[in-house]
């Protein structure tokens, strides 16, 4: 039902950050469950291109994935709807040059900015 809830905030009102936070809710109630961490990747990956210039869109294009990793780390149920949700990604993921040019290497944690605020570990093409 929680998830339901968030799923409806974040599709139909563009509720971003509540509907994260109903979906994480949502997880508390259920450990081990990798479907709030689908919808909050879906989130993400819906947002990126708002999220300001392409180095910004990438970065949340990597949180995106980054959820996706979780879920099927902690849900075989979801794994093949990860694996096909990181597929779809990866030619998102930032450019070697750009990183460079940024002053970041591989492996570095960068922030991600507009709503979704979180941090990632940079992975290049």
């Amino acid at each position: 039902m929680m998830l339901a809830i968030a799923s409806i905030e974040f599709r139909k009102l563009s509720l971003y950050s509540q509907a994260r936070n109903t979906a994480y809710a949502a997880a508390k109630l259920k450990p081990g469950w990798g479907r709030p961490y689908i919808l909050i990747g879906d989130m993400y990956g819906k947002t990126a291109r708002s999220c300001g210039d392409s180095w910004n869109q990438r970065l949340a294009i990597l949180a995106a994935m980054d959820k996706y990793s979780y879920a099927k780390s902690i849900d075989g149920s979801v794994s093949g709807e990860a694996s096909d949700r990181l597929s779809t990604y990866y030619g998102s993921v930032p450019d070697k040059s750009e990183g460079f040019m940024r002053n970041f290497t591989e492996g570095q944690s960068a922030s991600v900015g507009c709503w979704i605020g979180e941090t990632v570990r940079l992975r290049f093409k």
